[in-house]
């Protein structure tokens, strides 16, 4: 019997007196934050919350996100951290898919935490951080609570977090992470990234996606070391707080580190001296990228690959040996990987060859919630998760992210990887960044389209664009339409917004490029 609650307890213990958390210059001790979190849990339980019951989060990067969550799970709740970005349809249907009987919210989400109160039928309690909206305050209801100790003992095997996860249609699905996959993820991520009590991570991804959690906030929290909290991502501020804060480590996705680029150009001074390596994943890493990163900071990007049904975490290259620019690395410890026929999940594929990526762990998960489609499509016999990536597994084992089965296009019968034309694009050097999604074609069925944002002083035609890639890839590949952005636009995890750059690609059909425009 275990539970994932008392992730910090040994830090509370060794040193209650070190630094657990920091935010806009608040400071929690591992015995504060033990404290505020034991009290959540002691006013949940004098809510009549059990062991099961289900508690939702809905709160931006702040310190009472890290003891809400915390808190419910020491009394053995079922946490649902709800993503931050959402519209109100989606907000109310992870609240009532979750069954949550209690919203904890930010004072931004006054106003839905009171509709989700009044529409959704399983929630009986509503709090709102500094009482915002008239809503029953967080802070006094979880302060007015005994600190008392609390850990219930759950079953490795339960669900400690139940979190939502995106598709390409329809509404997010729940994906029940359990106690033991997330002590198994933090220890891995800690022994893999040698980290220790010195190390202090510098946190802009949003608390509630897998980012953030399984790099950064559960690995620090789990060997003694130090989170500091931002509450969004601006490029500015964050580098500022590199060097503010002294952080030695920061997780994020390609995106942000493009933009953190661009930001250290426009600033005099950028301190990151105390900076030792970064974390970068959710989304594949271009290999300009990483040659940049390191000229421009002076450490390296280390790579990895997760997926939150899968681990979370399940590839990275190693922060000491042998690393290889472009590919996610080698399994984590305790992770064993498949690479099967597209076509056949049953039959493994050779070393070089494309295939789709299977994954076992202990963070793998039992299934998906209330969704027996699902887990009879995704969970095989074994153990093993199909993840939709496609990949391709070298001599040595480490594996390159190729993309995602439901991002392929097939163009004429021919298969394309929008990563592949991405890094081909990259390559000419008026080019910052881009992005290639399919678009419908009479002919063809689809064909790839590029959003491109250009280097200061780089003037690129339609036709360039084409005729590069026509010129150093395969013709079927080359993208039949170019558009100039400003800037790609991002999802609430800093991903690419392929959805919207879909629907952009639908309105803007045929015709010369268009100038610069924003997304």
């Amino acid at each position: 019997m275990t539970n994932c609650g008392g992730l910090f307890l040994w830090a509370r213990a060794a040193h209650p007196d070190r630094i657990a958390l920091v935010q806009d210059g608040q400071q929690l001790t591992y015995a504060q934050l033990d404290s505020r979190t034991n009290r959540v849990a002691n006013a949940l339980a004098g809510l009549g919350i059990e062991a099961g019951d289900g508690v939702a989060v809905l709160i931006r990067n702040d310190l009472c996100y890290v003891e809400a969550v915390f808190g419910a799970l020491r009394l053995g709740a079922v946490v649902t951290p709800v993503t931050t970005r959402a519209a109100y349809p989606t907000l109310q249907h992870v609240l009532a898919d979750s069954e949550a009987k209690v919203l904890i919210a930010s004072a931004d989400f006054a106003d839905e935490a009171r509709r989700l109160g009044a529409e959704v039928r399983t929630l009986k309690h509503v709090f709102v951080a500094d009482g915002a909206g008239g809503m029953p305050g967080f802070e006094s209801w979880r302060d007015g609570a005994a600190e008392s100790p609390v850990l219930v003992s759950r079953d490795p095997g339960a669900a400690a977090m139940l979190c939502y996860t995106s598709g390409s249609t329809g509404m997010p699905k729940g994906v029940p992470l359990t106690h033991r996959g997330i002590l198994w993820c933090a220890s891995t991520m800690r022994r893999t990234m040698l980290l220790d009590p010195d190390q202090r991570c510098l946190l802009a991804v949003p608390l509630f996606h897998a980012n953030a959690a399984t790099c950064g906030l559960w690995p620090m929290l789990e060997c003694g070391g130090s989170a500091v909290v931002q509450r969004d991502f601006e490029a500015h501020a964050f580098l500022k707080a590199l060097g503010e804060y002294r952080c030695t480590y920061t997780t994020g996705v390609p995106a942000m580190y493009k933009l953190l680029l661009r930001a250290a150009d426009d600033m005099e001074r950028v301190d990151v001296s105390s900076l030792q390596f970064v974390l970068c994943s959710s989304s594949e890493v271009p290999a300009e990228l990483l040659l940049r990163f390191r000229e421009r900071f002076g450490v390296p990007m280390i790579e990895g690959y997760g997926l939150t049904e899968g681990g979370p975490m399940v590839l990275s290259n190693p922060r000491w040996g042998i690393a290889k620019p472009g590919t996610s690395g080698l399994p984590l410890p305790g992770v064993e990987i498949r690479v099967a026929a597209q076509d056949d999940p049953a039959r493994d594929v050779g070393d070089g060859e494309i295939g789709e990526l299977l994954v076992r762990s202990p963070g793998v998960i039992p299934a998906y919630h209330r969704r027996p489609d699902l887990t009879a499509e995704r969970l095989l016999d074994g153990g093993w998760l199909r993840t939709l990536d496609i990949v391709r597994r070298d001599e040595d084992g480490y594996v390159k992210v190729i993309g995602r089965t439901d991002d392929m296009i097939i163009c004429g019968g021919e298969n394309i990887y929008p990563t592949e034309v991405e890094n081909l694009l990259l390559g000419h050097p008026g080019i910052a960044d881009v992005a290639v999604v399919p678009r419908q074609d009479e002919i063809k069925g689809e064909v790839p389209v590029a959003f491109v944002v250009t280097r200061p002083g780089a003037a690129l035609t339609e036709d360039a664009i084409k005729r590069y890639a026509l010129e150093h890839g395969p013709a079927y590949a080359h993208p039949r339409s170019a558009y100039l952005l400003d800037e790609l636009p991002l999802t609430a995890a800093k991903k690419v917004d392929r959805a919207a750059l879909k629907a952009l690609a639908r309105e803007r059909t045929g015709g010369a490029m268009k100038q610069k425009a924003s997304a």
